[in-house]
């Protein structure tokens, strides 16, 4: 498995924006050929998306759907996101 951590720089007052592009985007990651796991979430200044893959081909493959969330961030970003696809050391501890 292969993990993609995407950081979206934000500014302040974009929380509830950025909140409502992530969990559209969501849903379209979710239907995405080897999905295996998402999750979001912001700081107040950034918003991350951290999802799970089968494979690192499929990992890289979704770098069109992040252009297209930062292309509706449009104004709402302080600077471009940054990704990293490196592989799943453990992914569920129970």
């Amino acid at each position: 498995m292969y993990t993609r951590c995407t950081t979206f720089s934000i500014k302040q007052d974009a929380n509830d924006q950025a909140s409502e592009l992530a969990r559209r985007y969501a849903k379209i990651i979710y239907s995405l050929p080897g999905h295996v796991s998402t999750v979001m979430f912001h700081d107040g200044q950034t918003l991350y998306s951290i999802t799970t893959w089968d494979t690192e081909e499929q990992a890289e493959a979704v770098k069109s759907v992040r252009d297209d969330a930062q292309r509706e961030l449009g104004d709402l970003l302080t600077d471009a996101p940054s990704t990293a696809i490196v592989e799943t050391i453990v992914h569920d501890v129970s």
